[in-house]
């Protein structure tokens, strides 16, 4: 086979046994994300009463995690470009561990947050690395299917652990659920040295000795003849542009408002992710309802992925998300009126996730869209980076509120509010995308005439 064929052929032929191996633990890696995200939501009420913490101070354990994951992408996963895929994958795997394994025998907030910021940037590691090999490995026919069970696999991975680890814990108490964690961590890293292929544009890129053996026994592996040498290095890497680029010209309207409109939905999202159980845990007087909180938001959040995913492929991305989250907003703002009446914030909490998880899928294709391949990477990335700052923030604030004695439903209604104006902020850039592509098309059609 030519070398340069190799990466052409693995988008068109058959999946293997081996990629399907590479799908199967990468999105077991993202179950893990999911439950460790509503970890120490459905745990919060058992924390806050082992510690005696106030509200601001269990905020602050909450947001660690998300520091953690801002670590995990920013300083850490850049390590695949040095030393691999793989070998990178398998540091956030241990990091994973050692993280839970802090957060499990915490003795107070302090070491909780610091087990919490070591376990997000094991996560945020290797989820970066499960995106890359899933865009290597997976055919061009699977890859949307893999790519929505990517964003499905947090909600699933909520509701998992919510229904079936969460009831446990008025019996075993909080520690349990992190232990839970923690045997997942210690199974990823088996699936991670068993299963996780090297990437083989990092081999091909590194020309290390022995590289062009590794290459053929993957190659191998997945029923692919060998080649005779490796592809060439500018075939398989693109120089990034600087960062500078996505602050020049048009661009840097479409950097601006995408990245104020995603960190302000990711305040409003992550506030409700941290804080809904232990709202409802506090006015009903049950622990044990966090859980089923949790659960009803994994439930919301799944189909809300699935569905938004197939109505943005036949309608207008930006306007289609505006309303998704507006409508998260006023959920958000339901929950928390009703929150004593019987089943419906159970329902309300649902439909909440359901918006909030249809917009997240919003934003993740809408937000490539702006920027030219050349400075695709630099801009969605600073994207998403501007958004995690966002929900850092969220818990702690949120705690504040609540230390502070603002009344939980109007607490809970200030929080809508980010949310709206995400919306706004997304029909801005909407409007200034249209006007861009117009001013482009009737620039085009002169210089046809």
């Amino acid at each position: 086979m030519a070398a340069v064929g190799v990466f052409d052929t693995l988008k068109t032929r058959k999946m293997s046994a081996m990629q399907w191996w590479v799908v199967a633990t990468g999105l077991f890696l993202v179950l893990m994300d999911g439950y460790d995200i509503s970890l120490t939501s459905f745990a919060s009420p058992y924390i806050a009463d082992d510690f005696g913490i106030t509200s601001k101070e269990l905020g602050m354990a909450m947001s660690g995690a998300l520091v953690g994951l801002f670590i995990g992408a920013v300083a850490l996963a850049p390590l695949g470009d040095r030393i691999g895929r793989r070998a990178t994958g398998l540091l956030g795997a241990y990091i994973v561990a050692i993280g839970m394994a802090i957060s499990t025998f915490a003795d107070g907030v302090a070491f909780l947050a610091l087990g919490r910021i070591v376990t997000g940037a094991g996560i945020g590691t290797l989820i970066a690395v499960v995106a890359v090999l899933f865009s290597e490995y997976v055919n061009a026919r699977v890859y949307p299917i893999v790519m929505t069970g990517y964003a499905a696999g947090i909600p699933i991975g909520t509701f998992l652990g919510s229904t079936f680890i969460g009831p446990t814990l008025h019996e075993h108490g909080w520690r349990f659920a992190f232990g839970i964690g923690s045997g997942g961590a210690l199974l990823s890293i088996v699936l991670v040295h068993l299963l996780m292929p090297e990437s083989l544009a990092y081999i091909a890129s590194s020309r290390k000795r022995g590289a062009i053996e590794r290459f053929n026994r993957l190659l191998g592996r997945m029923g692919l003849e060998s080649v005779s040498a490796l592809p060439q290095e500018e075939s398989l890497t693109r120089t990034k542009a600087p960062f500078a680029e996505v602050f020049r010209g048009k661009l840097l309207r479409n950097t601006m408002l995408s990245s104020l409109a995603y960190f302000l939905f990711m305040v409003g999202f992550y506030f409700t992710t941290n804080w809904a159980a232990k709202y409802m845990a506090d006015v009903t007087h049950d622990r044990s309802v966090a859980a089923d909180t949790m659960s009803w938001y994994g439930i919301g959040g799944v189909i809300g992925v699935l569905l938004f995913g197939a109505v943005i492929a036949r309608r207008d991305i930006y306007r289609m998300t505006a309303i998704v989250i507006v409508l998260s907003g006023v959920f958000l703002v339901v929950f928390g009126q009703a929150a004593t009446v019987q089943t419906l914030p159970f329902l309300a909490i649902a439909a909440t996730s359901f918006f909030l998880s249809a917009s997240t899928t919003g934003f993740y294709a809408a937000v490539p869209l702006l920027y030219p391949e050349k400075v695709r990477s630099t801009g969605y990335g600073l994207v998403m980076g501007v958004g995690r700052i966002g929900g850092i923030i969220a818990p702690t604030l949120g705690g504040a509120f609540f230390d502070a004695e603002v009344a939980p439903r109007l607490t809970f209604a200030l929080f809508a509010l980010p949310l709206v104006l995400s919306a706004i902020v997304l029909l801005f850039l909407h409007g200034h995308v249209r006007r861009v592509r117009t001013g482009v098309e009737a620039a085009t059609a002169l210089n046809a005439a």
